[in-house]
């Protein structure tokens, strides 16, 4: 009857001074390369998900105005999908020329990305 507890705890022992990094592994961030950039009274945000995706995922887009941490409003939700890996919103609902505040979050997962500021401009593009 010790062999068995004996085998077990020898087992635990070696996985603990040489873990597989198969078990270890921890699985990189959800979203990559998150940008905002100004556009005339919009703003265009772009980011990545990792070729690997196996499930489908909810992303919320969340915009505080004047200062990060002002309140966040969800602007979008966007279905993130497997094989699917670029990804683009434009924002076209600004309400004032001031500076904006944007998030990324992974619904399922809770992971944040962000926040990104820009500044929208409001005067139109010189013809």
């Amino acid at each position: 009857m010790q062999k068995p507890v004996i085998f077990f705890v020898g087992l635990i022992f070696v996985l603990f001074l040489f873990p597989h990094p198969a078990l270890t592994q921890k699985a990189g961030p959800t979203i990559g390369d998150f940008k905002v950039q100004a556009l005339y009274r919009a703003a265009k945000l772009t980011w990545n998900v990792p070729a690997g995706l196996s499930d489908p995922l909810s992303l919320k887009i969340l915009r505080a105005a004047s200062s990060e941490d002002s309140p966040y409003q969800e602007v979008e939700v966007v279905k993130l999908i497997p094989g699917k890996t670029a990804y683009d919103y434009i924002d076209k609902s600004m309400g004032a020329e001031s500076m904006y505040f944007y998030k990324l979050v992974v619904s399922e997962t809770g992971e944040s990305f962000g926040p990104l500021a820009t500044r929208p401009y409001f005067s139109p593009p010189a013809t």
